[in-house]
């Protein structure tokens, strides 16, 4: 019979846990640099025009826009 210590338990138990985050990060990223690139296409494109505001920036659509 295979024995197990609880120290080996933890740490199989914190890597895989590690590993779960790892992925959903990773997820995360490819999604925001999607996102991001479609954005900065649609700018070039000249379909979103970037307009400056006190805060940060807005997106609004041109008349080039589909």
């Amino acid at each position: 019979m295979i024995t197990i210590t609880e120290l080996e338990l933890v740490l199989f138990i914190g890597f895989a846990v590690m590993t779960f985050l790892y992925f959903k990060a990773r997820g995360e990223v490819s999604m925001h640099r999607r996102i991001t690139g479609e954005i900065f296409l649609r700018i070039a494109k000249g379909e979103i025009k970037v307009t400056e505001t006190e805060d940060g920036f807005e997106l609004e659509p041109t008349a080039k826009a589909k």
